[in-house]
C-alpha cells in the first residue's frame, strides 16, 4: 500500500495569525533570555556583596571574649 502525501490548504488569515505569533514568540524568548541573563548577573553581584559583608563584619567585630 502506498501512502498518498496530502496538502492542506491553509486559510491565508490564519497563515498570516501563524506567522505573526512565530514572530511574537521570538520576540518574547529573546526578553526571556534577556531577563534571564540580567538575574544571573544580578544572583552573582548579589553573592559578591554578600561575601563583602561577611569579611567586612568579620573584620569590625570585637574578638570574642576569651575564659
Amino acid at each position: 500500500m502506498s501512502e498518498q502525501k496530502q496538502t492542506i490548504s491553509i486559510d491565508p488569515y490564519l497563515q498570516s495569525e501563524l506567522g505573526k505569533l512565530k514572530y511574537e514568540n521570538i520576540i518574547l524568548q529573546a526578553q526571556f533570555d534577556n531577563v534571564v541573563s540580567q538575574n544571573k548577573e544580578l544572583q552573582q553581584k548579589i553573592q559578591e556583596l554578600e561575601s563583602k559583608l561577611v569579611e567586612s563584619k568579620e573584620l569590625h567585630s570585637p574578638d570574642p571574649p576569651k575564659n
